[in-house]
This record gives C-alpha cells, structure tokens and sequence, in this order.
C-alpha cells in the first residue's frame, strides 16, 4: 500500500489476484436486456456482438487487429503507464457530478508522484478503519476499508502496529488521480494506475472498490503480469473481493509459454474454473507484419499499415473451459485453422494446460506402410497402424508403451522405459512381436549413464535383435553392426584408467556371426608425471585386452611403455616436441587361422617383444600481419626412430587394420592406431602449412607433405600410400572467403605421375535462397590389407537447397556411383517451419544393387503443432 497523509485508508489487496486468474461472466446468449459489464461500468455502451466466423472479425480489445488482436499489449493510442502529473483538458473538471446521493470530492492532484510502501499490516477488504475520509493533494493513497465522517486532518495517521509475522505483502499503487467517496464508500484510482503486490503487477484506466458490494472493478486498457510470466489484457473486469468468482470482457491472455487464448467474453467460479465463450487459442505470434506485407491478416492487410499477421493455425470453439484443478483445456465445437484455412473438426478436444509438464495418456497415433519392390520379398509389415501410450511413473521415471498392429504382420509391442536420477540415467527400449517367418522375435537396445563420484563413472550402450534383418523390416534404425559396450573409467588430476567390455553383432543377412570378436576385459591405464627431468613429464601407458571367437583366432595382449615426453619452445621461434619409450607386449595366442578374413600363420602360443622407440617433431611458424590480412606459413618436420622388422604373422592384426597415410596422420609419424601393428624402422615426415586469414572471417588454408622410408614393410601395403622410399603425397586445400563460398579437397598423390590415388572433393556455394553441396570421393582399394578385398570406389553426392522465404525451404539430392553407373539414392522434400508449426514432405529412394527390384521407396509427412502434438505419415 501508499501511505499518505490524512484520508481514508482505501482496501489494500487489490485485485492482483483478480487479474492474475482474470474472468468473465457471459451476457446470456440472445438476451438483449441483459445488462454488459461495460453497462455495468456506466458507458451505456452495450456488449457487441462479435461474429468469430468471419476472418475480418472486430477486435475484442482496444485494438483493431481481429480476433486476435487483443492478444498483444494495446496499441500506441493506450496511455504510456509512467507517473505524469494530470494535466487540466477542456470539459474535464475532476469532480464527480452533483447528485443526492453524492457529494462533490475535490480530485487530487499529484505534482510528485511516487511509489511508497505500505504499513506491514493492512485492514482485510470490507473492513472499517478509523482513517480521517480526505486525502491531501500529493500523496498517494491505500486502498483499505472505509472512514466513520470526521473533519479534515493535515496530520497523517499512524498504521496499526503488525501483530503477527504472516501479515499480507505491501500493496504499491501510484496513479495520476486518487479518490475516495465515504457516502457510497467507493474508493477510485484513476489515469494510468498501477498496483504491485506479491509480484504482480496490474495496470489500468480506473480502479475502484466498492466497500458495500464487495466488488473490484478495472476499466480500460486492463493489463496483468502475473509472476510466472502470464499477461492478462482486457477492458473491463469485476470480481469479488476474494476474487474467486467474476466475469471479464473483451479479454486476451499471453500465457508462460507464449500460447495465447482470446475470447469475447469468459467467467471464472469458485476461483477453480474459467469458462471462455467465442474463444480462441493459438501457440503462434501475432506479432505485426511489416508495411506492405503480402502475408494475409485478419483485417484484410491494406496497403501501408502495420497489422496483426493471422497466426498460422489457431483453434475456435464456441466454448472453451480451463479446468484449474485438473490443468485442462477443453474445447467444444472446436474447428482447426491452417493458414486460415478451416481443416477439421471435433465436437470435443482437450489437452493439458501450460502448468502441466507431463502427463500419462494416449499421444497421437502415427501410421504407413512398410513394403518391398520385390515380389518374391515377405520381410514387410505392409499397412500399419500404431498408437503410443505414454505414462508417467514418478518425477525421475516414465514410460511409454506402442501397440502397432500390421496387414501382413499381426501385432507388434514396442515399450520403453526411462529413468533419471541424481548421478545418472537409464533408458530401455525394446520390441516383441509374432513373426509369419521366424516366429516369436524382438529387439532390444538400452543405454545406461552412473557418475559414482568425482574420480569414477560406469555406463553401457547395448544393441541386440532376434535375427539379422529385423530391425529393417519392422522400421527401426540398423546399422551395419549392433554393438554391445559397457565401460567403467576413472580420473585423477594426472591419470586416466578404464575398463571396457565389447561384443559385435552383424546385421546382415547370410553373414555367420561364429567369427565376430568378444572383447573382454580392454584395460588402459595412461599417467604423465609432474615435470621431472630437463624440464620433461614422465609417460606411463599400460593395457590388458582379451578378445574370443566362436571360430578363428582368439588372444590376449598385456602391453606398457615407459618413458618421456618434452614440448617446448627456443627463443628463436621453434617449437619442438621431444618423446623417447620403452616399449613391451606380450601375446597369448591360440586358433590364429584367420583374422578378419586374412590367412594367419596358424601359430598357437606365446609371443613378447621388446623395442624403445623415439620421435622429435619440429615446427617453425611464420607470421605476417597487414592492414586487410594475416598469413602464417609454417614448415615441419617428424623423425621417427625405432627397431625394423618388429611385426610378426603370427601376431593377429585385431587393431591396425586400415594403415593409410593422410595429410592428418603426417606430422605424427604413425599411421597405426593400436598396438598390433607397428610402424616400424626410420621414418622422416616432412611437409608445410598456409594459412590466410581476414578481419571478416575469410580463410585459405593449405598443407602439403611427404614421408621417406629407407626400407619398406611387408605389412603395409603399397595401396597404404608408403613404404619403401618416398610416400604418396598428401595434402588438403580449404577455401572459405565468405559465408556463401566454402570448399576443401583431400588428396593423395602417385609421386611418380602425380596422379590422384585417393581423393576428396567437396563443396557448399551459394546463399539459404540456393546453395548446392555436393561430395566427390574417390578410393583406390581403400581396405586393402585387409583382407575383406573392397572394390574401387568412385562416387557423387550433389544436394540442392533453397530457402524460398522466411519459413518454407525445399531440397532435391542423389547419390550417384561412377564406377558402376548406377544411382544409389535419391532424396527429395519441402519444409514449413515457424515458432509453432512444422510440416514436412520427404520422399527418398534406395537402390540397392545391379538387377535387384528389391528397392525401398519411403514417403514421410510430418506435422507438428506447438502444444497440441505431432502427427506422423
């Protein structure tokens, strides 16, 4: 409350919660004697009869911008709700007409206005206080209750004392005009007048509280925020003092998550239910649209006005009721608009209200077909159907639960479990079902995160199908491997040790699973010391790893390196990195046949080998800075040193299956990423790099480089880029002067005839209205080594985009392979998407080999309404 000077103490706790849950009672329909609230308020206006099935419908409030038009704060013409002195106009006296039953009241100027506080206790609502009934000019006033008549007093009253700790909060009010009327105990302010109390604030033209009735009222340009983000508008509202019951007109709501509801008129009773008659509800923004706009609005969109845009979709119902205790919104005779457009109809719609964060219930059905261009494929489910049921557990746990049913498959249950907690989460998900050809199958795939403290953390990622194949007949997502891993790791300030566990599943069809790798136990440790000698850090690297097969070779490896590692900087510009180990590795070997489809040697038994090995890697870069650029330009070079001839057939290559020679790998001079295979002997990398960068962004980068070898490796392949003598040469080119222009080229050179022995080529140009990417790539036996005996490969990926206007983009694109003249894929789709509405069209199709009809065409239409749901085809 303000606390003045002498006057009335005007009733505190104003309606703050009245607008904050906001309300309104309905003329009855088709009765023209029943008195509106504005008739109420004393204009004489009259309710108007608003008809919401046109689309150039009045406005509901101050301002003229539809049916959704009061949606937004008022326009420019609502006064400013800043404290300004009243200023005399022409025909305005600021007295309250003469009449028997009223009294003249001198109105009350504010010459300096200002927020007060207010006494800690506040006399309730309909409660007398001994207030002298004047208030002088320049002070604000409280709203209490009202003064037995006395004389006029310049001395302020004191407030009564607080007795008790849980008194009402402060109510602030400030407003350009305060009165009071002790005859009619009727307590006014007026001109821009704002109220706070427990965090709301409510503005207005004119509040008044009449102490007889009991009854608040606020007129004009009636605006709420709530503490939760909520914005009430309406012109005129009346609720009782407790403000459970009462009735709003022309009101509009901006809900916490910027859903708005309008409505011509709504009623709240008994403070838990709001009943909105003509209303309408939209997640989207109507926002004004630039002058000039093509976009349709409700007004027609003239030329050279600024207007509320029609939101995307919106629902109209002719009644709307909010259910407070249950957190509902329920609509009848409710039609659907896309665009302005009426799409459909339900006699009866709910859904939950913004307060709700979850709740159990059925989620929208999706539905499609599943099917197979060959007519000798049964691996289908045909038409489909499937309806999701999702339910809530407790605040850490959920689930939902999917029953499809199939024309060529009977039934099909797919439940899915979630669960998090404090130092971790748990989420499972699987499916069962009848199959015509294999039976009772099903899948299942689970995933598992648990911090157990600051140093230690366990998880697991598991994927596993009845029969290869399934995962791609009843439509879920299949890799080419479904892979098992469960982990537990820990961290120190200077260590690092892990436990690991993998098992390997191929998807698919005709392929044995008796060959794939389980690996159990895969431990690492990894430690680097304080800086101990020359400035350097003592390395510790350790591991264990066991890997079994139902047939081929089965080992296990115990390996560590011990040494020192110096990075560091001359004064004249080098940086250099020194790194000197002994290295071990012991084998227990059993079954070595075969491995990955490479003939072993057949060798059972126990291996170890022993070798030291040192790197120094030398780096000098060069900088020049000008006004418009900068470039850097910085030649390297790595020397590798170790023992030749440390590889062994015997020795099963599980972890080094792909040595190839890149313009990544070049300056660390291995090319090996375990420990199986090493990359043994002398070896000199050696190569350069440009940089060009500009103050915009701009940048130009280039590497070139080479390795020498005195000796090569049967082990290494010549396919790999090395060996004896000089290597291919490798390198990389990146061109990206501005946003729209963006290109780079990997490569790998024959250094004889320079030809192009591996390639990369890739590109994105142009602006979101059309920009085209595509990809070329080209390997010569890539996988060699191997054994797995891959083909060249040669292919084309193009893609082209366009961003057609602020919210609608289109795409079309293909996979071509060159080598054997054939599509692979193609793509196609257009998108709509703004704040609150996503639908999208896409249409791809795979072709999966030379003389096969068994390709997969797949046409997918999304549809997804902010706060309503998603709809799936």
């Amino acid at each position: 409350m303000v606390r003045g000077g002498d006057g009335p103490q005007l009733p505190g706790r104003l309606a703050l919660a009245l607008m904050a849950t906001l309300l309104v009672v309905p003329p009855t329909p088709g009765s023209a004697d029943v008195l509106s609230a504005r008739d109420l308020a004393g204009t004489g206006d009259g309710f108007r009869d608003f008809d919401l099935g046109r689309d150039s419908a009045p406005a509901i409030g101050p301002t003229s911008g539809g049916i959704l038009g009061g949606l937004a704060p008022p326009s420019g013409n609502a006064p400013d709700i800043r404290l300004n002195p009243v200023p005399e106009a022409p025909g305005v006296t600021g007295t309250l007409p003469n009449t028997p039953r009223l009294q003249p009241v001198t109105p009350i100027a504010v010459p300096t206005p200002r927020l007060r506080p207010v006494p800690d206790s506040l006399p309730a609502l309909n409660a007398r206080s001994a207030a002298p009934p004047s208030v002088p000019a320049g002070t604000g006033s409280p709203l209490s209750g009202p003064a037995p008549v006395s004389a006029p007093s310049t001395t302020p009253s004191s407030p009564p004392e607080a007795t008790t700790a849980d008194q009402p909060e402060p109510t602030l009010i400030r407003a350009d005009e305060l009165r009071y009327d002790r005859d009619i105990n009727l307590y006014r302010a007026r001109g821009n007048v704002e109220l706070t109390s427990d965090g709301r604030v409510v503005m207005a033209d004119t509040v008044s509280y009449n102490e007889k009735t009991d009854i608040l009222t606020a007129n004009g340009n009636v605006r709420v925020v709530e503490t939760d983000g909520t914005v009430y508008f309406a012109n005129y509202i009346e609720l009782s003092a407790d403000f459970k019951d009462g009735f709003v007109r022309d009101m509009s709501v901006l809900l916490a998550d910027r859903s708005r509801i309008a409505a011509v008129h709504a009623t709240r009773t008994a403070g838990e239910r709001k009943d909105f008659w003509r209303g309408v509800y939209t997640a989207c923004d109507t926002c004004p649209t630039a002058e000039g706009s093509p976009w349709p609005t409700l007004s027609g969109n003239r030329a050279g006005t600024r207007e509320r845009q029609r939101p995307t979709w919106q629902i109209r119902a002719a009644h709307v009721t909010h259910d407070e205790v249950a957190r509902d919104l329920i609509y009848r005779d409710a039609t659907l608009e896309l665009f302005g457009i009426p799409v459909a109809y339900t006699p009866y719609l709910t859904q939950p209200d913004p307060t709700v964060y979850r709740r159990s219930g059925v989620l929208m059905p999706t539905w499609g077909m599943n099917g197979s261009g060959d007519q000798n494929q049964t691996a289908t489910m045909g038409y489909w159907v499937e309806i999701p049921y999702y339910m809530v557990i407790d605040d850490q746990q959920d689930a939902t639960i999917r029953v499809r049913g199939m024309s060529e498959e009977a039934w099909l249950l797919d439940p899915e479990y979630r669960l998090r907690f404090a130092e971790g989460e748990l989420a499972v998900r699987g499916s069962l079902t009848d199959d015509s050809r294999e039976g009772l199958s099903g899948h299942l795939e689970s995933r598992g995160r648990w911090h157990i403290n600051d140093v230690w953390r366990a998880g697991f990622d598991s994927e596993i199908a009845s029969h290869d194949g399934y995962l791609d007949k009843y439509g879920y997502s299949e890799p080419n491997w479904l892979t098992n891993h469960g982990w537990v790791e820990a961290f120190s300030d200077r260590s690092y040790a892990s436990v690991e566990a993998f098992a390997y599943d191929r998807t698919a069809v005709g392929f044995s699973d008796r060959a794939n790798p389980v690996v159990l136990p895969l431990a690492t440790y990894d430690y680097i010391s304080e800086p101990v000698f020359l400035g350097g850090h003592a390395v510790l690297n350790g591991g264990v790893q066991h890997i079994d097969r139902e047939t081929g070779a089965r080992s296990a490896r115990m390996s560590g390196s011990l040494g020192w590692t110096r990075p560091g900087t001359l004064d004249w510009g080098l940086a250099y990195d020194l790194d000197a180990r002994v290295n071990a590795d012991v084998y227990l070997i059993e079954g070595a046949n075969t491995v990955a489809g490479v003939p072993g040697s057949g060798f059972d038994g126990t291996l170890s080998r022993a070798y030291p090995s040192a790197r120094v890697r030398a780096r000098y870069p060069m900088v020049r800075v000008a006004t418009s650029h900068r470039q850097v330009l910085e030649p390297f070079v790595t020397v590798a040193l170790s023992p030749p001839h440390l590889n062994s057939r015997h020795i099963p290559n599980e972890d080094s299956q792909d040595p190839q020679l890149n313009h990544a790998n070049l300056l660390t001079g291995d090319r090996t990423a375990g420990r199986d295979r090493v990359d043994d002997g002398v070896s000199v990398n050696y190569g350069v790099q440009w940089t060009y960068i500009e103050p915009d962004g701009g940048k130009i980068s280039a590497s070139v480089g080479q390795a020498w070898r005195p000796y090569g490796s049967d082990f290494f392949p010549s396919s790999a880029g090395y060996g004896e003598g000089l290597s291919d040469i490798v390198g990389n080119i990146n061109f990206r002067p501005n946003p729209y222009i963006d290109l780079y080229y990997n490569y790998r050179l024959d250094t004889k005839d320079l030809m192009p022995n591996r390639s990369m080529l890739g590109f994105s140009l142009g602006p979101p209205i059309l920009r085209l990417t595509g990809t070329y790539l080209a390997v010569g036996n890539a996988e060699a080594g191997t054994g797995q005996g891959l083909d060249d490969r040669e292919e084309l990926t193009l893609r082209a985009s366009t961003a057609f206007s602020r919210y609608w983009n289109a795409y079309v694109g293909g996979r071509y392979n060159i080598a054997t003249t054939r599509m692979v894929s193609t793509s196609s789709g257009v998108s709509y998407n703004d704040e609150c509405l996503t639908v999208g069209l896409a249409y791809t199709e795979s072709y999966n080999g030379v003389g096969s009809d068994d390709d997969e065409t797949s046409l997918v239409l999304q549809v997804l309404l902010k706060t309503l749901g998603e709809i799936r085809y």
